[in-house]
């Protein structure tokens, strides 16, 4: 089984055996992000999860596309690529990308090409002024998606909305809805994360499958480790989220309301700090300077350190919807509606504003007194969200691939 990125293979397992040359490996082409926050890589591989599944042994290919940079579609050669390397800067780099994509978009083909398969995992997929403002819409879903969406399957897995959490729309806005439609018109299934993208989805028309977050499906229960000196993390962003929603959100409220909590916990329990980038590891080292501040290197390393906590405060959605993988329990605070996506798993749920030091103390503890009927409940939950995606999923892979010749992939350089 191996992967290919930017049209490049590489191994995933040292071990794996190479596909025979009379069966063609099925290639699925991955939308996804890389090297940029390790939820995608959650997301990501909760999806591929389902896929081996479906398709085992070697007879496996993926091919990762960064959705920021999508010129990685192309080969080394081609004037895309090549163009996009040269331009460097924001807004002038992206306004000669757009020219650059007019013209040589037909010239070529990309490594989705020669997939069987196209899916994009998981993320913000539905806010306000998605229909205008969506950066990977003209170079990756029109220029290259649209084209061959007729002749390659695509599907459009744990997509999610993010609006201001107590600014939940009823409809899309018009620009929105008709982008949201052609997407949905794009793809042979589409499935939403939370119950506001099923919403807004059906009103305007489209039938979305709604199904707890991939991310779900990257952890298992047998991973954690059942430890009674286990610590409780703290995952800490400031204002509690990655937006503050035009400053309506009070950062230094937050801010206090964490080292509450630390200060009371770690007088009975030990404390972590878990960081998902440098900027956190940073936060926590302002707030805790005394306590450990973990910052995995991948998703791995993130499953594996986390494996025998107890409980867990976390501002990071995925980090919760992990953990929740692993049958470990944690109470989850944020400011936008990707708190619905956790609220889908029975995880409780707060918006920033709405809570205090006490409350989540109070609720953490709690947490840890159900820890075993918490971890039963979600096992069974994991359980049926596997069976859903590997549904919706297998009715577009097969392990029998016919063995007439077909054009190779592109050797990019990722």
């Amino acid at each position: 089984m191996g992967s290919w990125v930017g049209g490049r293979a590489f191994s995933q397992s040292e071990h794996s055996a190479p596909a025979t040359a009379e069966i063609q490996p099925m290639r699925v082409g991955l939308i996804t992000t890389l090297n940029t926050n390790i939820g995608d890589d959650f997301i990501r591989e909760g999806i591929c999860s389902v896929v081996r599944d479906l398709v085992p042994g070697p007879a496996l290919e993926f091919v990762l596309i960064n959705k920021h940079r999508p010129e990685m579609l192309y080969g080394p050669n081609h004037p895309l690529r090549l163009i996009r390397t040269m331009v460097k800067g924001g807004l002038r780099r992206r306004e000669w990308a757009r020219r650059a994509s007019r013209v040589f978009r037909r010239v070529g083909s990309t490594a989705f090409d020669a997939c069987d398969l196209i899916v994009q995992c998981g993320a913000p997929v539905y806010w306000e002024g998605c229909g205008h403002q969506t950066e990977w819409r003209q170079d990756l879903w029109e220029d290259v998606v649209a084209r061959l969406h007729r002749r390659i399957p695509v599907l459009n897995l744990a997509a999610g909305s993010c609006y201001p959490y107590r600014r939940q729309p009823e409809r899309f806005a018009p620009n929105d809805e008709a982008f949201a439609r052609w997407l949905f018109g794009l793809c042979r299934a589409t499935s939403v994360r939370d119950p506001l993208a099923h919403a807004l989805l059906s009103r305007a028309g489209c039938q979305p499958e709604l199904i707890p977050c991939s991310a779900f499906l990257f952890t298992s229960p047998e991973q954690a480790r059942r430890d009674p000196d286990g610590p409780i993390l703290i995952n800490y962003m400031r204002g509690g989220g990655h937006y503050d929603w035009d400053k309506n959100i009070d950062a230094g409220i937050w801010d206090r309301t964490v080292r509450e909590v630390i200060a009371d916990l770690r007088r009975r329990h030990r404390v972590i700090m878990l960081c998902h980038n440098q900027a956190e590891k940073s936060l926590a080292a302002e707030i805790a300077p005394d306590l450990p501040q973990l910052l995995p290197a991948n998703a791995r390393e993130w499953a594996a350190v986390v494996r025998n906590a107890k409980t867990a405060l976390c501002n990071r959605m995925h980090a919760s919807v992990a953990l929740a993988g692993m049958g470990i329990p944690s109470v989850t605070v944020g400011t936008d509606t990707r708190l619905l996506m956790v609220e889908q798993l029975g995880v409780p749920c707060h918006y920033v504003a709405d809570t205090s030091g006490a409350a989540l103390v109070r609720e953490l503890e709690g947490t840890i007194d159900q820890r075993s009927a918490v971890a039963a409940r979600l096992a069974q939950l994991q359980l049926t969200t596997r069976r859903a995606y590997a549904g919706l999923i297998g009715r577009f892979v097969t392990a029998e691939k016919s063995p007439a010749p077909r054009s190779p992939p592109l050797q990019a350089v990722a």
